[in-house]
């Protein structure tokens, strides 16, 4: 077992990039920082495509926060260009550089209108640890966490873009036991799940951000701050 400092940054989408948030996250200590599925989304957005025009500049955010962010940097996800595909893809950046990238797999109906599935299992080394990345709708998929765990990842991150839901706390929680918790449990994994706030592309989200164990839930944002924007890190003890 091993210890990771996770820092999850539940991020208001209509904040945008601006030079606060950076050094916020720049004076950041920690082994790992993760941000939200389409992080870099503001009220311009209206579907997919119109975030591929802003891909670039936020991977050069990320690349240059990383300059000062020693850790290594689950940038959330971007629209990714590749040979005529467009992917919600999740770069992963170390060393100033994107060292590596996971490709969403399991697509809701509004993306497979503009996207493609990945193929691949998010697996990744860096620092001295294995984990694997899913994006959002990827974690309704079960296998997906039984195939990280036939290859020995028992820490992984999940980007999130969690859309709103008249419910009660009780069928909230019931979700996170059915998503994170008996998979966590079941395959002896820690899970970091990073949520945005605010709206994206029309349609309100609530931060749900977690981080789940073996044992269960190690920390998860009360569902009155489900709105904010958040900080956090958080200790991990890896199985």
């Amino acid at each position: 077992m091993g210890l990771v400092k996770v820092t999850i940054f539940q991020k208001l989408l209509s904040d945008g990039l601006n030079l606060a948030t950076f050094k916020k996250l720049a004076a950041v200590k920690s082994d790992f920082l993760l941000l939200p599925e389409y992080f870099f989304a503001d009220g311009s957005v209206k579907d997919p495509r119109d975030l591929k025009e802003k891909t670039k500049f936020a991977l050069d955010w990320l690349v240059k926060l990383n300059s000062s962010y020693r850790g290594v940097i689950i940038g959330g996800s971007v629209v990714l260009e590749e040979n005529g595909h467009l992917y919600n893809a999740t770069p992963v950046i170390s060393g100033g550089q994107i060292v590596d990238w996971y490709r969403k797999r399991h697509l809701t109906e509004n993306e497979k209108k503009f996207l493609t599935p990945g193929n691949d299992a998010g697996i990744f080394m860096l620092g001295g640890h294995r984990f694997g990345v899913l994006i959002c709708n990827d974690v309704r998929h079960r296998p997906y966490f039984d195939e990280l765990a036939e290859q020995d990842v028992r820490l992984i991150f999940s980007v999130f873009n969690s859309p709103f839901r008249e419910e009660s706390v009780d069928e909230k929680f019931q979700r996170d036991e059915e998503l994170f918790c008996l998979p966590a449990r079941e395959n002896r994994q820690c899970i970091a799940k990073c949520c945005s706030t605010g709206e994206i592309m029309g349609h309100r989200v609530q931060g749900r951000s977690l981080v789940v164990t073996p044992q269960g839930i190690s920390w998860r944002v009360p569902p009155a701050e489900e709105s904010q924007q958040i900080l956090k890190t958080v200790i991990v003890q890896t199985p």
